[in-house]
């Protein structure tokens, strides 16, 4: 089949132009809809579901609602894990399922159950938005002048700004952060209702009465109908304070007479603050929108329609004197990101082509070959539009030219070759029947080289998950490029070459074309006289001379490369990804538990201002607590710092990123030394975060019954941890108890009075935290109105002792003598996975591979032999780690499998597959010991940079392998003199060592840029580039050693073999 087309293309040669050209016109437009993004969406389909109960101690919350929740759960189908936090007044459960399951259908399923739960009345469970932990695509703070007071920011960006931004197509949701929520108060004291002899349930119901809009139906008038309305809502405090309540001696009673009526903030969940250096600028009490991009949509256009909005809404909504402040972009990151993809992709081109023209001596042939770059790389645009993969950061920047080319090098080395020394009689055929002739010698080696190639990137076809959602995406990219590169080396490749020589054709001699002189044309020259000089003396034909004439050389090479790749992957440690580069620093501060949030936002202002003294810190932004729709399950004590960086090539000093954590963490641990700080990367903690439970490097959950029993083996675990070497930021997940006021209900002495335990729980519902018992509403606006104590009735455990509970009688009874009131500690937050409670142990890993350290903790915790009601297990980031080294375990088996079954039908001979095999133990040794000189760990990027070693690896060896097949074919008899086998073989190698030359150092020059890169975003990229620079090296150095000594070592066993059983004459 690959002949036909090549005689097909040669035959219309105008057809593959006109292909190519449609391919540039297609692939450019596609590129212009493409969808961009920085980073992939790597985390799993997740259904989180969110239920405030306010006011509800964690342990209520618990076994109200959270419990529940997951028992009406347990039968949706395709869930994996199931999860969830519960905190004061707040359950969060999340489902992670199974990749196959679909965004909609696990929200349908989730939804379908969750009718099933047993609820407290009003409690009302809900879905999160439909976004992913790699959504928050911007975030903006509202900012106005001395004439708007935090509230009325805060009101204007909950019921103007987000409304209006949530129209953005491609927007899943905007979360509110900060600011005091505008709430109707009704404040009252047990002094005032004592004194009018009234209760809390008779303001209650009061006000409930006197907040009512009707209707009376419709009134006729004529032809007319009417709707009848009674307004009785009240729209004010005016309104309010008119509500009549009682009366006594026939004068009424006013709800002002018996409480403070007010417009005021509840009790904060959660305190913004931010600080901006260059302009000045510091908040402590600001208000935030953080942008949630819908799970699916393209980030770029997205971002740009909210833009678009965001100006609509400050040019026709915000009054006079407000402003919105955008203070994290996700654009910067995209932007950084294709940069540095850009200018690597760039040199790497540029690099190339130099290369290309000094191996081949002819600026014209050179170009040829760089024909295919372009024609690939929009080939696999035209083909991420088919597939939905987007352009980013992995699809792009994993892109080697120099390997996507190798197949169109070989093919004009081919074909310039075979062109040179044409005999007189093929001459007078034409060009194009030579041509033909010529490409079909080596289109099916080609075809089988590049089937391999692809067919090396099965482990990442295979991967699932994170690893698979980062790296599959790139296996395709690849794939994509190089079948355009090997469809345009078979079809238009062969036309060029055509095109170019036709008219010197029969002018062939022995060197190569003089083309027209150019401004490459020195570089040329340059490479013809290199050949010319390595004609005169060849110092690899010496070194093969000299190799082949000792027995087993190549096989005892093998051998010594076996025991290198032994000793590096023994010294060579592991982790999961290489640590990213974002832009930016993410870090959380947490306080011991039970701190006030009022009190732990004092401390956000001070952390801002050391951060501030540091000039690369271009933003920051503290939040302290949790947002207003729970999303985030997070308590009082802990704080998230987001610091937005000034570009690299802007900052004044030497100091990088790494120095500046370092320095950071030092500051703040000598400032706050009863902190504990965690250190991250905005996207990968919130990733790692909801896909493994923790964003640490390592967390060891222990599960149990008893949190008291649990929290005491997770101490013990923290402890070992933090004298294994390499932990660092070694704590516990969860906070510890904090106080609790419990009101233990006598029922006996309530009874006794008369009185119902509803009655009691009212008095704590509503007098001490605030009980909602209305709505007013302010033309399209709706605020809570709220009836409490006042502060000074309700701020002691002896003010809750003192308010009085009215009888069946009338009289009004104390609560200390109802209730047994006390302080106890109580959880802050309680944990489940898999319907049992957990503690957490997180480390994060400084200076020691991921892979070694958790196997030292596994052994460390195995030896403290735990009872069996305790389970614990490993997790973080090390759990990604462990499931792809599982994986691998069986794909790059199966992979050597399949890569070795079409050698077999390549070459129909087991002797020759085996042989081109051993082409891998070179790659693999080169690029274990790249890592180790470069001090970098084995991780899933190095896996990949392995894995497109492999297909060049066997390319290299296919090109040796085959051409000695077929000079050799049919003449073992031929070569018993084992001296003329030797010198056939050496000059087949010499013949072949220039294109495995040109090929392995285009493909290893190429990745030079991107081993090289420091950018935003080439994180991943290096070890990588690293790995694969390495292979190639060696690979460069020792196939054309090892694989024509081992030929001729199983060659002459071939030969021995034939002789033998014909009893001819003996090789010795």
């Amino acid at each position: 089949m690959i002949s036909k087309l090549i005689a097909f293309s040669i035959k219309n040669r105008w057809v593959p132009i006109a292909g190519i050209l449609a391919v540039i016109i297609g692939g450019i437009y596609v590129y212009t809809i493409l969808r961009i993004e920085a980073y992939p969406d790597i985390s799993d389909t997740n259904v989180v579901i969110i239920t405030q109960y306010q006011g509800r101690a964690a342990e209520e919350v618990e076994q109200q609602v959270t419990m529940p929740i997951e028992r009406s759960l347990n039968s949706v189908p395709g869930v994996i894990f199931r999860r969830s936090r519960t905190i004061f007044g707040l359950s969060v459960v999340q489902l992670t399922f199974d990749d196959n399951v679909e965004d909609f259908f696990a929200r349908q399923y989730v939804s379908e159950k969750l009718k099933n739960a047993q609820l407290p009345p009003g409690v009302t469970p809900e879905l999160g938005p439909l976004s992913s932990p790699t959504g928050e695509i911007l975030r903006y703070v509202v900012r106005g002048n001395e004439n708007y007071t935090p509230m009325d920011l805060k009101t204007l960006n909950d019921w103007v700004i987000i409304p209006k931004l949530l129209q953005t197509v491609g927007i899943a949701d905007i979360s509110s952060f900060g600011g005091p929520l505008k709430q109707y108060q009704v404040l009252t004291s047990p002094e005032r209702l004592k004194k009018y002899n009234l209760t809390l349930k008779n303001l209650i119901s009061s006000v409930e009465d006197n907040n009512l809009n009707t209707g009376g139906n419709i009134i006729e008038r004529g032809e007319q109908g009417f709707a009848v309305r009674g307004i009785g809502a009240v729209a004010n405090v005016r309104d309010l304070k008119k509500i009549v309540i009682s009366s006594s001696g026939g004068v009424p009673i006013f709800l002002e007479d018996v409480a403070s009526i007010e417009i005021g903030p509840p009790y904060p969940s959660g305190i913004l603050g931010y600080s901006i250096p260059a302009e000045g600028i510091r908040e402590n009490s600001g208000t935030e929108g953080i942008v949630l991009l819908k799970r699916g949509e393209d980030t770029k256009e997205t971002l740009k329609r909210l833009k678009e909005k965001l100006n609509e809404v400050i040019s026709n909504d915000l009054p006079e004197g407000v402003e919105i402040h955008v203070i994290y972009d996700r654009s910067n990151l995209i932007d950084f990101t294709l940069e540095t993809v850009s200018h690597t992709l760039i040199e790497g081109i540029t690099i190339v082509v130099i290369i290309l023209v000094v191996f081949l001596g002819s600026f014209s042939s050179a170009l040829v070959v760089a024909v295919t770059i372009p024609v690939a790389l929009l080939f696999s645009f035209i083909m991420m539009k088919i597939t939905g993969i987007p352009a980013n950061l992995l699809s792009l920047g994993a892109i080697d030219f120099g390997i996507i080319v190798d197949g169109a090098c070989i093919m004009v080395e081919h074909l310039v070759r075979s062109i040179k020394s044409a005999p007189v009689g093929d001459r007078k055929n034409g060009i194009y029947n030579f041509t033909t002739h010529s490409a079909q010698e080596i289109g099916k080696e080609l075809f089988f080289s590049v089937a391999i190639i692809i067919i090396a990137y099965t482990p990442l076809f295979a991967m699932q998950r994170i690893e698979g959602k980062l790296f599959s995406p790139m296996a395709f990219t690849i794939s994509f490029a190089i079948l355009g590169s090997f469809i345009c080396s078979i079809t238009v490749v062969p036309v060029l070459i055509s095109f170019i020589y036709k008219k010197k054709f029969e002018e062939v001699g022995d060197g190569f074309y003089n083309t027209r002189k150019n401004i490459l044309s020195p570089l040329a020259d340059l490479g013809n006289k290199a050949i010319a000089s390595l004609k005169k003396i060849n110092p690899y034909e010496l070194v093969l001379i000299r190799t082949m004439q000792i027995p087993n050389f190549g096989f005892f090479l093998i051998f010594l490369i076996i025991t290198g790749i032994g000793l590096l992957a023994v010294r060579t440690g592991t982790e999961f990804l290489p640590p990213l580069d974002e832009g930016s620093i993410f870090f959380r501060c947490n306080l011991p538990s039970g701190i006030s949030i009022h009190k732990s936002a004092k401390l956000a202002p001070e952390i801002r201002k050391i951060i501030s003294k540091h000039n690369q810190v271009k933003s920051i932004l503290t939040q302290t607590g949790r947002n207003d729709e729970g999303t985030d399950p997070f308590g009082a004590n802990r704080t998230e710092i987001l610091i937005n960086l000034n570009p690299y090539n802007e900052w004044v000093n030497d100091t990088s990123k790494a120095e500046l954590v370092l320095k950071l963490k030092s500051e703040l641990k000598a400032a706050f030394p009863g902190a504990y700080f965690a250190f991250g990367q905005p996207i990968i903690d919130q990733v790692t975060e909801v896909v493994n439970g923790s964003a640490a490097d390592l967390a060891v959950t222990i599960a149990g019954e008893n949190l008291t029993e649990i929290r005491s083996v997770g101490d013990r675990i923290k402890a070992i941890i933090k004298k294994i070497p390499g932990a660092s930021d070694v704590g516990i997940e969860q906070e510890g108890p904090q106080g609790q006021i419990v009101v233990n209900i006598n029922r006996e002495n309530a009874a006794r009075y008369g009185i119902n335990v509803s009655d009691i729980q009212l008095m704590i519902e509503a007098a001490i935290g605030g009980k909602t018992i209305s709505t007013v509403y302010e033309g399209t606006q709706r605020f809570d109105l709220v009836i409490r104590f006042l502060p000074e009735s309700r701020s002691s455990i002896e003010d809750v002792k003192k308010m009085l509970v009215p009888s069946i009688t009338g009289s009004q009874i104390p609560m200390s003598e109802l209730a047994d009131i006390r302080m106890v500690d109580g959880q802050t937050n309680i944990y489940r996975v898999e319907g049992k409670r957990i503690i957490t142990v997180r480390a994060n890993i400084r200076g020691r591979d991921q892979g070694g350290f958790a196997k030292e903790v596994a052994q460390k915790i195995k030896s403290m032999k735990l009872p069996r009601k305790f389970k614990t297990a490993l997790g973080g980031q090390f759990e990604n780690l462990d499931r792809v080294t599982s994986q691998l375990s069986y794909t790059i088996p199966f992979t050597l499998l399949l890569i070795g079954l079409l050698l077999f039908i390549l070459y129909k001979d087991a002797v020759s597959m085996l042989i081109t095999i051993l082409s891998l133990p070179i790659g693999i040794l080169g690029g274990l010991a790249a890592l180790w000189v470069r001090d970098y760990y084995f991780n899933v990027s190095a896996g990949v940079g392995f894995v497109s070693l492999f297909g060049v690896a066997i390319m290299a060896g296919v090109l040796l392998v085959s051409s000695y097949n077929r000079e050799l074919k049919d003449l073992s008899f031929a070569y018993t003199d084992l001296k003329d086998l030797r010198i056939r073989i050496i000059s087949i190698s010499l013949v072949q060592i220039k294109p495995i030359l040109m090929m392995i150092t285009v493909a290893l020059i190429g990745l030079v840029p991107a081993a090289t890169s420091h950018g935003i975003g080439s994180d991943i990229q290096r070890p990588l580039a690293t790995v694969i620079i390495g292979g190639l090296l060696t690979c460069l150095l020792l196939i054309p050693i090892v694989l024509p000594s081992i030929y001729f070592s199983f060659f002459k066993w071939r030969i021995r073999k034939l002789v033998n059983g014909r009893k001819n004459t003996e090789i010795d």
